[in-house]
């Protein structure tokens, strides 16, 4: 009898395994599906040139990279970019900044410089200029790649706070051979938010398989 009641007790065990890890697949797949959904291109979205910036998190004393995307509307070839990026500086500085995957398919160089000033409250903030030029003298024959243009490198002091840190931008475009402004042009801002050390929450990754 004891045998038999512990064969049971070690199938159930088996059963509430199954379906435990039967959900946690449901689950995977089901984030796998959604994660092919949003993948998916937005026709209105094609429509509009962008710049956009991404969300970073760091503790003190740490770097932070923030990478900067590049997208061009359907059919539009953009010859030239001109990107500022501010933000308070109090507590973050720039560091450097690299050309990404996009700039260098295009073979553009990105300048760029610096312009430390005060806010309307009397805050320092700081302004990050970048400007895209030829690498060669010859006038290119395509626009600027869709992708990963640069990212720049902050560093926050060692003294800095838990705080969200907005990384304001604005952005001009202009056609390649016409020079002509770019209509439709999108930015989208991004923030830094600063961790007590210790407190910067742990992010799991999932990975499938296709």
């Amino acid at each position: 009898e004891i045998g038999e009641v512990t064969m049971k007790s070690t199938a159930w065990k088996l059963c509430i395994g199954s379906v435990l890890l039967l959900g946690l697949f449901s689950r995977l797949a089901a984030a796998q599906i959604e994660g092919t959904e949003d993948e998916k291109p937005d026709p209105e979205a094609q429509k509009f040139t962008r710049v956009m910036l991404k969300n970073a998190d760091a503790t003190p004393g740490q770097p932070v990279v923030v990478p900067i995307y590049f997208t061009p509307a359907e059919g539009v070839a953009v010859g030239h970019l001109k990107i500022a990026i501010t933000f308070v500086s109090v507590n973050m500085k720039f560091l450097k900044m690299e050309r990404g995957i996009a700039a260098e398919i295009s073979d553009i160089e990105l300048k760029s410089d610096v312009k430390v000033s005060k806010n309307d409250k009397g805050v320092e903030t700081s302004t990050l200029m970048i400007e895209t030029a030829n690498s060669s003298s010859e006038p290119p024959k395509e626009g600027i790649h869709d992708g990963l243009l640069a990212y720049m490198t902050l560093k926050l002091s060692d003294t800095a706070r838990p705080a969200v840190i907005k990384l304001n931008i604005v952005a001009e475009a202009k056609e390649l051979g016409s020079n002509k402004p770019v209509k439709n042009l999108q930015t989208s801002e991004a923030q830094v938010e600063v961790f007590a050390p210790g407190t910067m929450p742990a992010v799991s990754w999932f990975f499938f398989s296709h």
